[in-house]
């Protein structure tokens, strides 16, 4: 019986072990600066006009942390012409189906809760992003590519 035992925890333990290998495989290594710029819109009542505001900006996200499938690091922004960058922080997970989809939640220093929630896929080596703003309306869709320093 102990060598039955035996035997099916070695299978276990392999099973498991490849199954960890294959996760390994299909999550991608994000750490480092990707930087993407986009049009985003505004709700009229936020500046309050009567017609939408449409700005010119980028974004950097800095993945400085990552284990495994989740990770974490600074999210700035910045409208055409700014000098400087509006900082938040970021942490994301990436889905373990192999997808490549990536969920991303924005938090300001500033205020308790989220900033914003952004949808992601990671494909072909960019990031595939939609931001949607949870306090004022902002959204807008980009494709960050990572930087070579």
């Amino acid at each position: 019986m102990t060598r039955y035992m035996t035997a099916g925890a070695a299978a276990l333990a392999t099973t498991l072990a490849l199954g960890t290998a294959a996760l390994a495989d299909t999550t991608p290594d994000l750490r480092g600066t990707w930087l993407g710029s986009y049009t985003t819109v505004q709700p009229s009542h936020y500046y309050k006009g009567d017609q939408p505001r449409f700005n010119q900006a980028e974004w950097v996200l800095d993945v400085q942390l990552q284990d495994g499938n989740v990770f974490w690091g600074p999210s700035k922004w910045r409208r055409d012409g700014d000098t400087v960058w509006n900082e938040y922080e970021a942490t994301g997970t990436i889905s373990l189906d192999g997808s490549g989809s990536i969920g991303i939640v924005e938090t300001s220093p500033l205020v308790i809760g989220a900033n914003a929630l952004i949808d992601a896929r990671y494909e072909d080596g960019k990031i595939y992003a939609d931001f949607r703003s949870l306090r004022n309306g902002t959204t807008y869709s980009t494709v960050l590519e990572r930087q070579v320093n």
